[in-house]
């Protein structure tokens, strides 16, 4: 969960077993915080921008 990757996976995890994406993120940040008494991103806007400049990044990789 320390990566950007671990993160975004736990994120999916929690969006199987979750109404919104917002609360997925919110279970998230609850476990992170719990191992690591700190929040990895400072809102759902800063993890929702963070996150879907990585997919853009992957999905221009993937062209080249």
């Amino acid at each position: 969960m320390l990566t950007e990757k671990g993160f975004d996976d736990r994120y999916y995890f929690y969006c199987k077993k979750s109404k919104t994406y917002s609360e997925a993120y919110k279970k998230t940040e609850k476990e992170f915080f719990k191992y690591f008494n700190i929040n990895k991103y400072s809102s759902y806007d800063s993890f929702r921008v963070s996150h879907n400049n990585r997919i853009k990044k992957e999905k221009k990789l993937s062209f080249i």
